[in-house]
């Protein structure tokens, strides 16, 4: 006999696995469920600007390494958390540029028309910052160490955070997060946001259409 569960409208008894409730008709499935194409798309997205953060911030402390022994590293004190949040999806090239000065491309594309480039901003220590622009348009921005943090998340807390919780539902159980990326194809938004403890375990959470897709813990206790 197939296993009971409540339809998440409705709330009567349906068969664990059904697509659509039987009583009101509801889809069952989530959002990466039902958009299993887009979500692919938001996910690639996602994992190619942490990508280009991640390698910028090892290549930047490679950089600070070797320059520390003839001075002063160069810094730049217009790549911070409160700029990163100012960079708008959907805002020009030309409006990041005259935030945070000219980019340094990590990557460029064309397919089918579409150019997509990637810009980094490097910040002090290991800090910085890249965006996406697709035909002159943000898509897509990620960031690292650009706010520190102590979260104090634990790993029961963590427990407790569900699939299709919105941020709110999230903050309310382990306190603020910050913004690691966004992205957005369409009228789709995907946002990860990331909680930190000072000995470096750590929680990330996306958000696809507000509500928590995708969630991963780093050595939490």
């Amino acid at each position: 006999m197939s296993k009971m569960i409540k339809c998440k409208a409705c709330d009567k008894e349906i068969a664990k696995g059904v697509k659509k409730c039987v009583h009101c008709g509801k889809n069952q499935r989530s959002f990466l469920g039902r958009h299993k194409v887009l979500t692919g798309i938001l996910v690639v997205i996602v994992f190619v600007i942490i990508v280009a953060t991640t390698s910028g911030g090892k290549k930047s402390e490679s950089t600070t390494a070797s320059n520390s022994s003839v001075g002063s590293v160069k810094e730049d004190s217009k790549v911070n958390f409160e700029n990163f949040n100012k960079i708008n999806m959907g805002s020009k090239y030309e409006d990041v540029k005259t935030l945070l000065g000219e980019g340094k491309e990590l990557s460029s594309a064309e397919v089918s028309g579409i150019k997509t480039a990637i810009y980094q901003w490097n910040g002090t220590g290991i800090s910085n910052m890249n965006v996406t622009i697709q035909n002159d348009i943000v898509t897509g921005k990620a960031q690292m160490g650009l706010k520190d943090m102590d979260a104090k998340i634990t790993s029961a807390k963590y427990d407790e955070v569900k699939e299709g919780m919105t941020y709110d539902e999230v903050k309310a159980i382990i306190g603020e997060g910050q913004i690691l990326s966004r992205s957005k194809i369409m009228d789709i938004e995907s946002v990860m946001y990331s909680w930190i403890n000072k000995d470096g375990s750590n929680a990330s959470f996306t958000f696809t259409g507000e509500k928590l897709q995708m969630k991963a813990q780093f050595n939490l206790k």
